[in-house]
């Protein structure tokens, strides 16, 4: 029965806050890419006579096609971390470290945003069309390392005496002295200085909206995960354990 009800919350859980991510993408970050992209094909053109020859990449049609495998992909990713959530929340209840209330629910939501999105952003900031990057086998293994590292780090902070404290501190830093992947030369190497400099405005904007949406995307997560573990998922089971006994 508890089994079920994580399973069910979770995909609860995930249809709330993925829906809340795609809104706020939407409204924000989508505007931002599809204007870095007219760059990018400007930036790319292919070479007389390869028009015909050159394979295209499958890519869902620009509109309701695009949007609605937006949609399901958050979805499908938020009931993924939602299931994180809910397990680490009943983790730290049960080693009587938190309580299901709001307060607790958002600080474990902060955290998530520092350790998924934050951390690995100081280090690869968020990337538009027509950015230049290292390989992503590079950047997927530092970002990964970097999202264990800080996970690593701040349960370390939040939860260990003070004198283990120093470790958590080594474990954040770990990513940033190993160093995250780049390579040398602009970021933008598109011909027209002009397109560039718009590159690079879209770029602050972009960093902006989607750290925004990640933040609202993490807290409506975490709290929606909080209220229901504390309303739904082991209240009732409680409850009934009691009227077993009363009856008893």
């Amino acid at each position: 029965m508890l089994f079920r009800r994580l399973i069910f919350s979770a995909i609860l859980i995930g249809i709330f806050s993925g829906v809340i991510l795609s809104t706020s993408q939407m409204v924000a970050v989508t505007p931002i890419l599809l204007a870095a992209e007219v760059y990018e094909v400007a930036d790319e053109p292919m070479p007389a006579g390869h028009q015909h020859h050159q394979e295209k990449e499958w890519a869902p049609q620009e509109g309701s096609e695009r949007t609605g495998y937006t949609i399901i992909a958050n979805i499908l990713a938020a009931i993924g971390f939602a299931s994180f959530i809910l397990v680490l929340l009943s983790h730290l209840k049960s080693q009587q470290l938190i309580e299901f209330n709001i307060k607790h629910g958002l600080l474990c939501g902060l955290g998530c945003y520092l350790v998924f999105f934050v951390m690995p952003s100081l280090g690869l900031p968020p990337e538009i069309p027509g950015s230049k990057a290292d390989a992503l086998q590079n950047r997927q293994s530092w970002w990964l390392l970097a999202v264990i590292a800080s996970a690593i780090g701040l349960l370390i902070l939040a939860f260990s005496p003070l004198k283990f404290k120093f470790i958590g501190l080594i474990s954040l830093a770990v990513p940033f002295i190993i160093g995250a992947p780049h390579l040398d030369g602009p970021d933008f190497t598109h011909p027209d200085p002009l397109a560039v400099n718009a590159l690079m405005d879209l770029h602050q904007q972009f960093i902006v909206a989607t750290s925004i949406s990640n933040f609202l995307f993490w807290l409506s997560l975490a709290a929606a995960s909080t209220l229901l573990l504390k309303v739904w998922i082991y209240k009732p089971a409680t409850t009934e354990n009691n009227t077993v006994n009363v009856n008893k």
